[in-house]
């Protein structure tokens, strides 16, 4: 009996010893990070009326390469980007002003507008990057002079904002 009792005895310290054990694990990940290329805007040429005469009304279209204004946007490739714009809703000279309303826009890949999409300035847009990490944008519009329209240079900022 007495094996038998320290053999239950040695048993339970057993027992005891490896359930009071603490039991660790690990594990790890990593951190990752891709660093895209930055957003650049330039604006690479204004929006030109020309020559304007009181009571006529002029536009010029976003289709038109000469005079409509154009921003060239260059970023990571083939990455949509969300275009917004703060549109003046008058021209000025000195203290005399002139309505610019009807505003049209197109974005296209190539500075040649190929394959262009026309999209309204007033909303926005939401068009991708090319392959090579190029966009360009134009917009046009029409002023509406008076017919006592004051003699003058009327100019104002049109902003574009792009944002991956």
């Amino acid at each position: 009996m007495r094996i038998s009792k320290l053999s239950l005895v040695v048993l339970a310290l057993v027992i005891g010893a490896s359930t009071v054990q603490a039991q660790t694990n690990n594990a790890s990940i990593t951190a990752t990070a891709a660093v895209q290329t930055p957003i650049n805007v330039v604006g690479a040429q204004q929006l030109n009326f020309g020559n304007v005469f009181p009571g006529v009304n002029k536009t010029v279209a976003a289709t038109d390469l000469t005079n409509a204004g154009r921003f060239d946007v260059t970023g990571q490739a083939s990455t949509p980007v969300t275009l917004s714009f703060t549109l003046p809703a008058t021209l000025s000279s000195g203290a005399n002003t002139m309505p610019i309303d009807t505003y049209t826009g197109i974005s296209a890949a190539t500075s040649a507008q190929t394959g262009g999409v026309a999209f309204n300035p007033v909303t926005g847009a939401n068009p991708s990057l090319s392959g090579l990490g190029a966009l360009f944008v134009w917009i046009g519009a029409r002023v509406t002079p008076a017919t006592n329209q004051a003699q003058g240079t009327y100019t104002a900022n049109v902003t574009m904002t792009v944002v991956y």
